[in-house]
């Protein structure tokens, strides 16, 4: 990428969003962002293709003016929703001959678990390392520089996604005049998220959007399971909608002001004016009123994740709970949190000047897996203070597989060969293992939350209406999930 700039596409179902971001000693240094609102795109896919595109074009633009920066190349962030995720092993064998350890062994290794899961009706997304094994001596995170006589190992996981939602989304990208460097899983994402801390102790983050919550555990360092559950903030919304007889328009707009997750802390002085549909008459309510609708659907929400946890064995989280996501703007989340579980929970926000959002955490954290996976591959070696850079050919070779989305890997192989003169390496034997398989559940598609107002690049219509759901949240579930994270 030019100057070692990384950008990062996040395509919602409500709006599109893009980051431009550069390393900056052991973080990332967000330098322009853009975000577009659009009914181009709905529960995580592409429902109008114009649309779409002219929303992407939109942010990118508002990106690039942020920045300074010319953007034609970005990484595609996707969801964990439709997801599978799979763990194999594969080695590279040296038949005795010293030989050291470079980023071109270690693409071979994740490019022959790609190609091993490129049949079915699943897309590879992202190919990632759990730690190499060198000369089945002892495991390591990064192998590069070290030396070999007899094998590399590699223990990586697979994120497969659904097929038809990864290509009309990489189409519409690429429609729009951009190209697509990589794809990243949300999944794999979200363990930069967390701290070095606590995603070795094992973490949880769970990121609350609009129409869809996403959650992923990580321990030891490493990304053990991920799913998605098809509720979000708008739940919420239409159920103010609903218990006060406002638009939703409104009722979001309440929510944002006054909205309190956590009922024992609402406040119960502030009076509210609330509009009425079909009347000229409003109500008054206090925040209080609002926080015992709030707090009963985030409790049924939370609970929902907590019993697919407890499904997959996941009992124990000592690294803790981390919250994002647009829907964790709202106060008293956290608190909501700690009185349904004992282990540590916090409200994740970046840091990054300008991107101080839950909402930007997931684009920002694509941003991070890029630059990891650019140096350990050794596409570039990034230190945009100390070092000059070298420029980045633009020649791309074309590519016959028959394969829609194999293509992008080679590219970024092709490109870094073209760039650097390869080392002599001695010849590989690929070894194949067993692989262990983790399923996500298959929900519909979702739609992103955002509270940043901005305008749409179409309107969409003013009000949604959606059954209420009800279910048992009391205080025996409560104390159940409390005790089970204890």
């Amino acid at each position: 990428m030019k100057e070692h700039y990384y950008i990062a596409l996040d395509i919602g179902s409500s709006s599109v969003k893009t980051v431009v971001g550069e390393k900056f000693h052991d973080g990332v240094n967000i330098i322009g962002i853009g975000q577009t609102f659009t009914d181009g795109i709905s529960k995580g896919m592409i429902t109008d293709f114009e649309l779409a595109k002219s929303a992407i074009k939109d942010t990118v633009k508002k990106a690039s003016i942020s920045s300074g920066v010319e953007i034609d190349e970005v990484f595609l962030k996707m969801p964990i929703t439709d997801s599978e995720i799979k763990f194999g092993e594969e080695a590279i064998r040296f038949g005795g001959e010293s030989t050291e350890i470079n980023g071109e062994h270690i693409e071979s290794l994740l490019e022959s678990l790609r190609e091993k899961e490129m049949a079915g009706d699943k897309e590879v997304v992202t190919v990632f390392p759990v730690h190499f094994i060198v000369d089945d001596l002892h495991e390591v995170d990064d192998p590069k520089k070290m030396v070999a006589t007899q094998s590399l190992a590699v223990k990586a996981g697979v994120v497969l996604t659904n097929r038809t939602l990864l290509i009309n989304a990489v189409k519409c990208v690429e429609e729009s005049g951009l190209t697509i460097l990589d794809v990243y899983s949300d999944a794999v994402n979200y363990g930069h998220v967390l701290t070095d801390a606590e995603a070795e102790l094992g973490g949880v983050v769970i990121d609350i959007g609009a129409d869809l919550t996403q959650y992923a555990y990580f321990e030891r360092g490493a990304l053990k399971y991920a799913s998605s559950i098809p509720v979000g903030g708008n739940l919420i919304t239409n159920d103010l909608t609903e218990a006060f007889n406002m638009s939703f328009d409104h009722a979001e707009k309440v929510k944002k002001q006054y909205g309190h997750a956590f009922f024992d802390m609402a406040n119960d002085d502030d009076i509210i004016h609330l509009d009425q549909i079909n009347s000229e008459d409003s109500i008054e309510v206090t925040p209080k009123d609002l926080a015992d609708i709030i707090e009963l659907r985030l409790e049924e929400l939370l609970l929902d994740v907590f019993e697919d946890l407890q499904r997959q064995s996941i009992t124990k989280v000592s690294g803790g709970f981390a919250v994002t996501g647009g829907t964790a703007n709202l106060l008293g989340i956290k608190e909501l949190m700690q009185d349904m579980v004992s282990e540590k929970v916090r409200i994740h926000v970046p840091n990054q000047m300008g991107a101080r959002k839950p909402e930007f955490s997931s684009v920002i954290s694509t941003v991070s897996s890029g630059i990891s996976f650019d140096e350990l591959l050794e596409y570039v070696t990034i230190d945009n203070y100390d070092t000059a850079t070298e420029p980045v050919s633009s020649e791309t070779p074309e590519d016959a597989d028959s394969n829609f989305f194999s293509g992008l890997f080679k590219n970024r192989k092709d490109k870094n060969e073209a760039e650097n003169q390869v080392s002599e390496s001695a010849p590989v034997q690929q070894e194949e293992t067993n692989d262990d398989v983790v399923e996500t559940p298959e929900y519909e598609e979702y739609t992103e939350y955002s509270y940043d107002d901005d305008e749409k690049v179409n309107d969409a219509k003013a009000e949604q209406n959606r059954p209420k759901e009800s279910k048992d949240v009391g205080g025996y579930m409560k104390k159940l999930f409390k005790n089970l994270f204890e």
